[in-house]
């Protein structure tokens, strides 16, 4: 069954976040729940109290990168068993994730988090919202959730966890320009991701191909901190989340995912050093290469070998690498690592959209290559 969905509200302008009291007032909610971790609320704290004056509120604040089960558990227990009108999570995707992930316990306290999955039905009983502070997770209106056990990653989702309100303020974004250009990376690679997925849709393709336009266009801009750029890489990497949400990712990220798992690479730097090899190899389907053909001419470029030129100087601009020993990645250690990314890569859920069926092989040849 084909199914599009993503937050029943948006709020979208800068500082924004000023006037949250207000929103939560329409929205009628009295007394929430504020999940975030201690860095953020040293940027915002103070803003924080002033707007939410008339709430009644909750701070979680011990939220740390790549969340376990057992730190949601604990804070649940931390909680003790209190009721909110809605969990508010203010950060990246581990603040968005853990929120997520906490919303279920506290509407079902006994929940097993690690069979979380779109086959289940899942009620909450408490509103969830999102205020990214990072412009390309997409965590805000993703169905996903990405959760750490004993084992390792657990790549979990279901349309329950699709924020109900999203908010979107530039003025929280990072001003550092690596981690704007990371961001910014990941939002255009889901784009891309988006339009080639097996599973995109016209409604997808609609979102994706906007946002590359408009992050192609204003990425470099956005890491001088210039305000409009800014904005709108917000607002973009927000249209990629809906997109890739509602048709999955592809080749990239499945590669993406076990080179910074194996190299300890941030993850937008890792998806984008795959996503020229993933146009190529997806370009031998007829479909992929016909939407990357649109984009072709959104970008004012004729063909496949212009898009990649394209994509290749601009991200030379933004100091996105290109290759494998940009990074600094010693030839040998990275041949020695080839074959456990081809064994990871082949268990990524992600590969299963690819448009063209990736084997072993194929896998090896895109790796050696991308060095």
């Amino acid at each position: 069954m084909s199914l599009f969905q993503f937050p029943r509200t948006i709020y979208f302008q800068r500082d924004i976040f000023d006037s949250l009291g207000d929103i939560l007032q329409k929205e009628g909610i009295r007394r929430v729940l504020i999940v975030s971790d201690k860095i953020i609320m040293g940027f915002i704290g103070n803003r924080l109290e002033k707007t939410l004056a008339p709430i009644e509120r909750e701070l979680f604040v011990d939220v740390t990168p790549e969340p376990t089960i057992r730190q949601i558990q604990n804070a649940l227990t931390a909680l003790k068993g209190r009721h909110y009108d809605a969990v508010l999570a203010i950060g990246g995707g581990s603040v968005i994730d853990f929120s997520k992930a906490l919303a279920v316990l506290i509407s079902n306290p006994g929940a097993d988090l690690s069979t979380i999955s779109p086959f289940e039905v899942i009620n909450l009983k408490t509103k969830l919202i999102a205020i990214p502070t990072t412009s390309g997770t997409g965590s805000d209106v993703s169905f996903g959730v990405v959760l750490t056990d004993d084992e390792g990653k657990l790549a979990l989702g279901n349309y329950a966890l699709v924020p109900e309100i999203d908010i979107l303020d530039s003025s929280l974004a990072p001003t550092d320009k690596k981690i704007t250009a990371a961001t910014g990376i990941d939002a255009f690679v889901h784009s891309f991701e988006a339009i080639a997925s097996n599973t995109s849709t016209v409604f997808t393709d609609a979102l994706a191909e906007r946002a590359i336009e408009t992050i192609f266009h204003n990425l470099k801009r956005a890491m001088e901190n210039e305000e409009n750029a800014k904005d709108l890489m917000h607002i973009s990497a927000t249209m990629a989340g809906m997109a890739f949400s509602n048709s999955g990712t592809a080749s990239a990220h499945a590669l993406g995912h076990s080179f910074g798992a194996t190299f300890h690479i941030t993850h937008g730097t890792s998806v984008g050093l795959f996503l020229i090899p993933s146009i190529l190899f997806n370009s031998q389907n007829q479909e992929a290469k016909e939407k990357y053909l649109r984009v072709c001419r959104i970008l004012n470029v004729n063909d496949i070998e212009g898009l990649i030129e394209e994509i290749t100087k601009f991200f030379k601009d933004v100091g996105q690498p290109c290759r494998v020993r940009d990074l600094g990645i010693d030839r040998q250690v990275y041949a020695s690592k080839i074959e456990q990314l081809i064994s990871l890569s082949m268990r990524d859920s992600e590969l299963a959209f690819n448009p063209v069926l990736a084997g072993e092989d194929d896998l090896r040849k895109i790796f050696t290559e991308t060095y």
